[in-house]
């Protein structure tokens, strides 16, 4: 990721004569910044979880044999063969 929620957080702006208003700049960091950090953990946790998904299915998927259907076969020894 290319911004950080400290980056967002350690920012700084200079002052000038009739710039932005420093507490709305503030307030308004502040919100992304918290944004940022709960996007950051739901991405991981998605992760997680994607991750715990795939180990389950590959557990279930890995006692299926492994069948292999030529076009000669009829369509109902296909169809057998798949379930058998």
């Amino acid at each position: 990721m290319s911004i950080t929620p400290q980056e967002i957080s350690d920012k700084a702006f200079s002052r000038t004569f009739r710039g932005y208003n420093q507490e709305e700049v503030d307030l308004f960091l502040d919100k992304i910044y918290f944004e940022l950090e709960e996007m950051i953990r739901y991405k991981d946790e998605t992760e997680l979880y994607i991750k715990k998904l795939e180990e389950c299915l590959s557990y279930y998927t890995n006692d299926i044999p492994k069948r292999t259907v030529t076009s000669e076969q009829e369509p109902e020894a296909i169809n057998d063969s798949i379930f058998y």
